[in-house]
C-alpha cells in the first residue's frame, strides 16, 4: 500500500509540475506575442505619422507650383522641400520626424510670405484650395501624433507590468519614445488660411 501511495504521489507531482510548466510557458509566450502585437501597432502608428507628414510635403510643392504661375520661387526652397521629403521618408524615430518638421515649418512660412505679397496669387482658387488642404493636413498630423503616443503609452505600460517586464527583458523589448514638442514648438508656424 505504501508503494502504491508513493507512486500515486509521484504521478500527482509530475502532473502538477507539467501543469505549472504549461501555465508558465503559456504566460511567457502569450506575453511575448502581445508585446510583438503592441510593438507592431507602435510601428504602424509611426508610419501613419510619416504618411501625413508626406501628404503635407506633397501639398507644399503643389502650392509652390501654383505660386510660380504668378512668380518664380527660389530654387533652394524647392530643393529644400525635396530634402525634407527624404528626411520624412527615412525617419526612424519621432525625433527624426521632428527635425524634418522644423524644415517643413520654414517652407510653409516662406510660402505664406509669397502668397501674402502677391494679391493675384492670394485670390487664386487653386491656392485657396491648397491652403485649405494644408490646414486639414495639419489637423491630421496632430491626430496621428496623438494616436502614436497612445500606442507608445499602451506598449510601454504593458512591458513594465509584472511579469511582462521579465519577459520583455528576456526577448529584448525596450521602451519606445513619445513624440514630444521641441523647444519653441508652442509657437505654431503661421499659415494664413483666410484669403480675402
Amino acid at each position: 500500500m505504501n508503494k502504491k501511495m508513493t507512486i500515486g504521489c509521484s504521478i500527482g507531482a509530475v502532473i502538477v509540475i507539467i501543469i505549472i510548466a504549461i501555465i508558465l510557458v503559456s504566460t511567457i509566450f502569450g506575453g511575448r506575442n502581445n508585446m510583438v502585437k503592441k510593438e507592431i501597432l507602435v510601428e504602424e502608428s509611426l508610419a501613419q505619422v510619416q504618411n501625413v507628414y508626406q501628404r503635407r510635403l506633397d501639398l507644399v510643392p503643389n502650392l509652390a507650383e501654383s505660386a510660380t504661375a504668378y512668380m518664380q520661387l527660389e530654387k533652394d526652397i524647392l530643393e529644400s522641400i525635396a530634402g525634407a521629403r527624404a528626411s520624412i521618408k527615412n525617419a526612424e524615430t519621432p525625433g527624426d520626424i521632428e527635425s524634418a518638421n522644423q524644415e517643413i515649418n520654414s517652407f510653409i512660412r516662406d510660402l505664406k510670405v509669397v502668397v501674402e505679397d502677391t494679391p493675384e496669387l492670394k485670390a487664386s482658387g487653386v491656392v485657396k484650395d491648397l491652403m485649405s488642404q494644408l490646414e486639414g493636413t495639419e489637423n491630421r498630423i496632430a491626430v496621428e501624433r496623438k494616436r502614436f503616443n497612445e500606442s507608445v503609452r499602451d506598449y510601454n505600460t504593458y512591458i513594465k507590468l509584472f511579469p511582462n517586464y521579465i519577459i520583455a527583458g528576456w526577448f529584448g523589448f525596450t521602451e519606445k519614445d513619445f513624440f514630444e514638442a521641441e523647444e519653441g514648438a508652442e509657437i505654431a508656424p503661421e499659415v494664413d488660411l483666410e484669403l480675402d
